[in-house]
């Protein structure tokens, strides 16, 4: 199911089939260092996380991380959405790209067609991000999109101190 476009990008809801592509993605050390493991080593692994994250938020709240697909050449390269967690006051922008896809516009386009799904489709009036302290990219790339920082917090169950963003929709 197709949640929203952006020029170049196509924002779908997750499915089975993606489980390759959660594998790559998940153990890339980016995504280790600035999200952390996940522990999705191989199709179980995988197929059990998008039941278990993805496909079951979507069904319980009607939001969820998205696969971002590339209209030029149909590669889905990455996720981009909501989630909803625990310790966070509002739904929670994220994305990943693969780190072949980095550097080329994907992270923000992304996230612009989250924002524009989640204030016109789902009428929510404030979205929030995460990032570990040391994730510049990721600082610059909400700040540009209008998330102010709002403080250091620490998620239940870990002891890392984390930047909080904010952005009202309406």
């Amino acid at each position: 199911m197709i949640i929203t476009e952006t020029s170049r990008l196509v924002l779908r809801v997750a499915n089975l089939d993606d489980a390759p592509l959660m594998i790559t993605l998940m153990n890339e050390p980016a995504y280790l260092e600035n999200i952390g493991d996940k522990e999705v080593r191989n199709l179980s692994d995988a197929v059990n996380y998008l039941k278990t994250g993805p496909m079951a938020m979507q069904q319980e709240l009607g939001f969820s991380l998205y696969c971002c697909q590339r209209k030029d050449t149909g590669q889905t390269i990455g996720l981009t959405g909501l989630i909803k967690r625990q310790g966070i006051e509002h739904p929670e922008v994220g994305y990943a790209i693969l780190s072949e896809h980095c550097r080329q516009g994907f992270g923000l386009e992304s996230v612009e067609g989250v924002i524009k799904h989640a204030r016109e489709e789902l009428k929510l009036p404030v979205l929030q991000a995460i990032t570990s302290v040391g994730n510049t990219a990721s600082v610059k790339l909400l700040e540009r999109l209008e998330f102010n920082f709002q403080r250091l917090i620490t998620l239940p169950g870990s002891s890392e101190e984390i930047n909080l963003f904010e952005r009202k929709l309406v």
